[in-house]
């Protein structure tokens, strides 16, 4: 089963039958990451190419036949970069150091450029690249609220998204008004609504 934020790698006959922008080469291996929405059919999957630039990217939907592997986000969360040395100082790398630390007793995972260089080896993040952390709770009580408030600093600095079976939702604005109706991304689109859970 795949969920949206998990890295794919492709089988290229995914790709024979699609018009792809110039800047998409392909690679002996092709990785995608899956995209919320709904397919064509069950057989389908929705998937989002990147480039080099923050402005490269390309969505599309492949058979799910095609997936050779599946990353998922929690999976990441103990992985280093093919790259470490070159990196290990950038500000996003160092958010993921302190990640590693804080959240050893919670379930979360990597998603953004650098779940995506760590899932493909693949270059990817760069120095102004933001960490883009998920937590993944089936209720209020499965949120590390403690850990939040003795660390505001840190989680602060971040925008994290809490993954729910219904959808995701920005911490941030939960926490701002935990009885407020939040934006929840759903595989239907945006909805504004306060059953989250």
């Amino acid at each position: 089963m795949n969920f949206a934020h998990d890295i794919v790698l492709i089988d290229n006959q995914a790709l024979a039958d699609l018009v792809l922008p110039d800047w998409l080469h392909q690679g002996e291996k092709m990785y995608a990451t899956v995209r919320r929405g709904i397919p064509q059919s069950p057989q389908h999957l929705l998937v989002g190419f990147r480039g080099t630039k923050r402005e490269q990217r390309f969505g599309t939907e492949i058979l799910s036949k095609y997936v050779m592997a599946t990353i998922h986000p929690w999976q990441l969360i103990a992985k280093e970069s093919f790259r470490q040395n070159d990196i290990s100082d950038y500000p996003v790398f160092r958010q993921y150091r302190e990640a590693q630390r804080l959240l050893c007793d919670c379930k979360w995972g990597v998603g953004g450029s650098l779940g995506f260089e760590l899932a493909s080896d693949q270059a990817a993040i760069k120095v102004t690249s933001d960490l883009d952390l998920l937590l993944y709770a089936d209720s209020a009580t499965q949120l590390p609220l403690q850990l939040i408030q003795d660390n505001k600093d840190f989680f602060n600095d971040l925008d994290i998204q809490v993954i729910t079976k219904k959808g995701g939702f920005s911490l941030k604005e939960y926490l701002r008004n935990p009885q407020k109706k939040l934006l929840l991304k759903t595989d239907e689109g945006p909805k504004l609504t306060n059953k989250i859970w």
